[in-house]
């Protein structure tokens, strides 16, 4: 009848391993340590966010202005408070 369909594991040990053999074990390892998605506002962005705030704007008027979503605006105003 033919091969057993491939599983959802199977799929992803085999993507792991084509990615181990496609970069370096530094390198692998440097992207495990960063982990995560990429942050949608960098530092600039941030301090942009700041001046905006201080110059009395919404978090909405700020979303528009760095084009984020306002959500993404209160999760970088917690992150900042936490810090």
């Amino acid at each position: 009848m033919g091969e057993k369909p491939i599983t959802v594991v199977e799929m992803g040990r085999r993507g792991g391993l084509a990615r181990a053999k496609a970069h370096s074990k530094a390198q692998i390892q440097r992207w495990g340590a960063e982990g995560g998605r990429p942050a949608k506002l960098d530092r600039d962005a941030l301090a942009r966010l700041r001046r905006l705030l201080a110059e009395g704007k919404s978090q909405g008027q700020c979303a528009a202005v760095l084009g984020v979503s306002s959500r993404t605006i209160g999760r970088a105003l917690g992150h900042m408070k936490a810090k």
